[in-house]
């Protein structure tokens, strides 16, 4: 649940403290259209995160991470 928990906070503290235009230096993007599309789903990415709470999203990932070793 740790690593859970750690993946949304970092998510949600680069989403706080950065723009578009710092998403697109990180991700090596120009910015246009594609980049702009791919910023807002990096924003809907972290809101979506932010409705689960983060045993539902442990739960989630570790169920998923047993059907993928079946």
């Amino acid at each position: 649940m740790l690593t859970i928990k750690s993946f949304v906070q970092a998510l949600n503290t680069f989403h706080w403290k950065t723009d578009y235009k710092q998403f697109c230096q990180i991700l090596h993007m120009d910015e246009g259209q594609y980049s702009l599309e791919k910023y807002k789903q990096f924003e809907n990415l972290c809101k979506a995160l932010n409705e689960f709470d983060i045993d539902s999203l442990a739960e989630l990932v570790e169920a998923g991470s047993i059907a993928d070793r079946k």
